[in-house]
């Protein structure tokens, strides 16, 4: 293995990568070329051992399936139908899913009854079926709040690393149309729970890769059918979508009360992609101006930063940082629950001086 690595490294050393050598980028480097699956989350769930039995989530999905006798097998296929399948999903310790696919009517009535916050969660990259559900539970678990999972194709067994990440980008380009699916459903949702009109608020996160859909929404001039009031928290989490121009469509996203884009400067996974795909700068790494003029931006490098587990540099709303940190964990719940963030919390926030938003503290 020392040979191969040396010569793939001083070959590598002589592009462009040579102007980023500095200790991070070396680790990246040799991480790459020695676990070809970097992106993949190998753990089911932070928190499944604090679960409850007989716990419920509602998931959508995309995503073909097959039913093995009793089981149904959710692929990493783009399903040809246009039609959404809606999931009623219940967990059983210690690892069990029971999941039960129901008429997106029954969906609409079930949520609709419980007359609380409610969270429209969208994933990124290499995630089975059951591992977005999992991180779906997760969040749940850790934020009290009531989570929609939406669970696209994103982790194909035939490709590793960056190939797979390239086909989970073009799944998106594949499903736009049931991206607008989904955001007609949760429009109805609104409109057809009472309890948004009181005091209850409806939120949107939408982790890493994931956000190429709203990227793509706005870019196709698709927005325009969602120019009315959904969400009042829109979260660009981590973005995995090139930073220079988002700008342009941000400003294009009008159905939403607040904008939030975090970001980490010497986030591991975003590194790999600007250094290992054409793809420049990505959003949730390194934020420069122009900005958007709706949006509040919050980094996390000088509370995040490098660290390890580098999948931690990448996921900060659950896990090791959100325990740590009590500043970090308050913020995402606060966003997943529908709150206006106060920036002006000197505790929590510093103005930045380069003027892109604020740094949050640890």
């Amino acid at each position: 293995m020392k040979g191969p690595i040396e010569f793939y490294f001083m070959q590598t050393c002589h592009t462009r990568v040579v102007f980023r050598c500095s200790s991070l980028s070396i680790f990246l480097i040799i991480a790459f070329l020695c676990e070809p699956i970097l992106f993949a989350q190998k753990i089911e769930s932070v928190y499944i051992n604090e679960f409850e039995s007989g716990k419920t989530i509602y998931t959508i999905t995309n995503r073909t399936y097959t039913l093995d006798e009793t089981t149904y097998h959710f692929l990493n296929e783009v399903t040809r139908d246009s039609a959404l399948t809606y999931l009623k999903i219940t967990f059983y310790q210690p690892d069990s899913l029971n999941i039960k696919i129901i008429a997106p009517e029954t969906f609409l009535h079930e949520i609709t009854e419980k007359k609380e916050d409610w969270l429209l969660f969208i994933h990124g990259d290499s995630k089975t079926f059951e591992q977005a559900v999992m991180r779906g539970y997760d969040i749940q678990h850790l934020h009290k709040i009531n989570v929609i999972v939406f669970s696209w194709p994103t982790k194909d067994p035939n490709y590793n690393g960056i190939k797979n990440f390239k086909n989970s980008k073009m799944n998106v380009l594949k499903s736009l149309d049931h991206f607008e699916g989904l955001l007609t459903f949760i429009e109805e949702f609104r409109q057809s729970n009472a309890a948004f009109s009181n005091d209850k608020k409806l939120s949107l996160f939408i982790h890493s890769l994931g956000n190429s859909y709203l990227e793509n929404l706005v870019k196709e001039s698709r927005n325009n059918a969602y120019q009315d009031f959904i969400f009042e928290n829109v979260v660009l989490n981590a973005a995995a979508v090139n930073q220079e121009g988002h700008d342009k469509w941000v400003e294009g996203l009008s159905f939403q009360e607040n904008i939030y884009i975090t970001s980490n400067r010497r986030d591991f996974n975003l590194k790999g992609v600007h250094i290992f795909t054409k793809d420049g700068k990505q959003l949730g790494e390194k934020v420069l101006a122009p900005i958007a003029q709706n949006a509040d931006y919050i980094q996390f490098t000088e509370a995040v930063g490098f660290r390890t587990p580098t999948g931690t540099t990448h996921t900060y709303f659950i896990g090791e940082v959100a325990d740590e940190s009590h500043t970090i964990k308050q913020f995402y719940t606060e966003l997943f629950h529908g709150k206006k963030i106060d920036l002006n919390d000197k505790k929590r926030f510093i103005k930045r001086e380069d003027g892109v938003g604020y740094d949050i503290i640890f």
